[in-house]
This record gives structure tokens, C-alpha cells and sequence, in this order.
């Protein structure tokens, strides 16, 4: 009998380091569980944001110069996008430059756009562009009715763009988005 009790009781003694063990693993894996899971949450959420929502641009090429510069970083809002004129957007490498490009939206579909003589009248009214990086500026002239579906498009350094002067009008489902904020330079940050 008493031999029996010893061993009930050694195992008592026994099994309480293992429940110790056990426990100091479990909050280990709860303490690393706990960092990992913000982590985790962190990357698939901006994973999904920059997919779905809004990504990051780089500026290539001075054709959008004074308003954007070449090394620019800037945001585009892609999610329920629809072009609008004055709009600054981003087309992918679908269009005949096979680039992506860096434009501001002119006309969209069923406006009658003309180019003349360093001006530009969309549906009869001329256009007001203090974004323009030269007062004087020339180039292909233009006179077209933009088809539905697709967007005319310019530089603001209209004497070093190639644009819908040269290409014509880009497709809209081509458009990755539009820039909504530049946040490099950091002494150059601003919303569009």
C-alpha cells in the first residue's frame, strides 16, 4: 500500500513541471501570436488597399512638368474611377507608346476637342490652363470628337509631351487610376 502511494505521488510531483513546461509554451506561442497577428492583419490590408483601392506611381519624363517632375511618387485612386476633364490620371502600357504614361484628361467621350494654334476649345469653349508649363506652346493640330469609352489626353509641358496630339485617344479602361496626391519630394507634398 504504501509503495502505491509513493508512486501516486511521485507522479504528482512529476507532472507538475510538465504542466509548467506546458503552459510557459502556451504563453510563448499566445506572446508570438500576438505579435505576428497585427503584422499579418498590417500587410494583407495594405495588400488589399493598394490592389483594389489606391497604389503608389513614379513619374517618368518631363511631360507633366511644372505640375509634376520626373522622380515625382504619387498616389492613384483607382477604385470607381470614372475620367474626368482636368483630372490627372496614369494610363498602363496599352496605348501605342507602349509606356505608362502621366497625362491630364482633356475630353472624354462624345467631346468635341480641337487643338490650334497653342490653344485648346472643348465643345466650343476654350479652355483656361494656368497649369500649363509655356504660354506658347505648338504641336499637332487637332479637331476630333473623342469616341465613347475613350479619353483625350495632354501634358501640361505641351512642347515636350507625347500625347493624344500623337497617339490620339487612349481606350478608358486603360487608365490605372488618377493621381489624387504626390508624397515625394516630402518638401513638395500635395493633393491633386
Amino acid at each position: 500500500m504504501q509503495n502505491s502511494k509513493q508512486k501516486q505521488r511521485s507522479r504528482y510531483i512529476d507532472s507538475k513541471p510538465k504542466q509548467r513546461s506546458r503552459s510557459r509554451y502556451i504563453e510563448k506561442k499566445e506572446s508570438v501570436w500576438s505579435i505576428l497577428r497585427p503584422c499579418i492583419i498590417t500587410v494583407a490590408a495594405v495588400v488589399l488597399f493598394t490592389t483594389f483601392i489606391a497604389r503608389p506611381s513614379r513619374v517618368v519624363g518631363p511631360s507633366m512638368q511644372d505640375t509634376c517632375h520626373n522622380g515625382d511618387l504619387v498616389i492613384l485612386w483607382e477604385l470607381n474611377y470614372n475620367p474626368a476633364r482636368g483630372d490627372i490620371v496614369v494610363v498602363d502600357k496599352d496605348n501605342p507608346l507602349h509606356e505608362n504614361l502621366i497625362k491630364r484628361v482633356i475630353g472624354v467621350g462624345g467631346d468635341h476637342v480641337q487643338v490650334q494654334d497653342g490653344t485648346v476649345t472643348v465643345n466650343g469653349q476654350q479652355l483656361s490652363e494656368p497649369y500649363v508649363k509655356e504660354s506658347k506652346w505648338s504641336g499637332s493640330n487637332v479637331d476630333l470628337v473623342v469616341p465613347e469609352g475613350q479619353v483625350f489626353l495632354m501634358g501640361d509641358n505641351r512642347n515636350n509631351s507625347e500625347d493624344s496630339r500623337a497617339i490620339g485617344p487612349v481606350d478608358s479602361g486603360s487608365i490605372m487610376g488618377k493621381v489624387v496626391l504626390r508624397i515625394f519630394p516630402f518638401d513638395a507634398i500635395r493633393t491633386f
